[in-house]
């Protein structure tokens, strides 16, 4: 469940914020609010804008129109060639594939960045090895990191953006490298953080993951935020969504009549205007997939539905990796393909995350 943000203080604005090289518009007025201890999940296909909008962040690229405001000090300030040292101090970046020298140590890389950032001297050791501890590799704090494989050091590259103790992580493609292990290990430091009062910008091709930690989505597409809001709500504005269920056993009659069947019963419940294969099934996991149009109350007649007629369903879920999937398609492909989607979401979306007075 999305943890409520909304009255936390602001730690992250973008407002109106856009990068143009030459002619061509890489990010184009990018508004969003990121609220203290919220987890953002930023997604959108190569060349979207993710990695330029998080490079002006970093500072390493400047809007060429808007602004970026960072909190310092306890009030939002912003990013500008003057503050932005101690501004930036508050934020620890993960870039993609992050490079390590493989003749340091994780001790000496770690420590290396605590000072750099101001981190107090005297509390560093501890430091960290407390970060270290985290992703289970103190047996290998004092080992070269050229004896790293990829995902032990992607694991380096996660806490490193962490050893200062920021405010503010973000994290781009942190689960670039891992096995599902240390991508599960990831997930649940990313929700300890966030249960620490972190805020964290996220970025990732993984869908999963972002699914599995995020409280608010932001989509973005030709360098446009297409939509953001809470997985919810974006179920709510594209009017789909899917139900998976388990039957104790197929009938004998037979998938297709199986089928036809469950459309006499549910059919009138869905919601949807389009009921065309709004059934299927899927015959790797046996499961019934099922389409509607994210309502609630829609979902419980289906249930209900189902329960009157004496099938025997032993698994009815919603669940939100598929559904993200599918909303992010979606999405993706009513922007490069008409101004509807644009057109729909644009008052969501100035009404939740843009159009923002400063």
């Amino acid at each position: 469940m999305s943890k409520n943000t909304e009255n936390a203080e602001v730690y992250l604005r973008f407002k109106n914020v856009t990068k143009k090289f030459g002619n061509i518009t890489a990010v184009s007025n990018v508004n969003l609010d990121i609220h203290k201890g919220e987890i953002v999940g930023f997604l959108g296909p190569n060349g979207a804008g993710k990695s330029t909008t998080m490079k002006m962040l970093a500072y390493l690229l400047r809007p060429t129109e808007g602004e970026i405001f960072i909190r310092g000090n306890g009030k939002l300030e912003k990013l500008t060639s003057k503050n932005k040292d101690y501004l930036l101090d508050n934020i620890g970046f993960l870039i993609e594939n992050p490079f390590f020298y493989g003749n340091m140590t994780p001790r000496e890389i770690l420590s290396y960045f605590g000072e750099l950032k101001g981190y107090p001297r005297s509390k560093i050791k501890q430091r960290v090895e407390d970060v270290v501890a985290m992703v289970h590799m103190m047996d290998w704090i004092d080992v070269k990191i050229g004896k790293f494989s990829k995902g032990m050091r992607q694991k380096i590259g996660v806490i490193s953006a962490l050893v200062h103790d920021p405010d503010i992580i973000v994290l781009d493609e942190p689960h670039t490298g891992l096995d599902p292990t240390a991508r599960k290990m990831v997930r649940e430091l990313i929700l300890k953080l966030s249960d620490m009062g972190k805020t964290i910008f996220l970025s990732s091709h993984l869908l999963y993951e972002v699914s599995e930690v995020a409280d608010r989505v932001a989509m973005i597409n030709f360098g446009e935020i297409i939509a953001c809001d809470t997985l919810e709500k974006l179920e709510e504005m594209a009017k789909k969504s899917e139900i998976q269920m388990e039957l104790l056993e197929i009938p004998e009659a037979g998938i297709e009549d199986t089928i036809k069947n469950l459309d006499q019963i549910i059919g009138q419940h869905t919601g949807l205007d389009n009921k065309k294969d709004y059934i299927r099934f899927n015959p790797d996991t046996e499961i019934f997939e099922i389409l509607f149009n994210g309502d609630p109350k829609n979902q419980l007649d289906i249930f209900k539905a189902l329960f009157a007629a004496g099938i025997d369903v032993i698994e009815f879920s919603v669940p939100k990796a598929g559904l993200l999937e599918d909303l992010y398609l979606d999405f993706m492909d009513e922007s490069e393909n008409g101004e509807s989607s644009k057109a729909r979401t644009k008052e969501h979306y100035q009404k939740n995350a843009g159009d923002i007075k400063v």
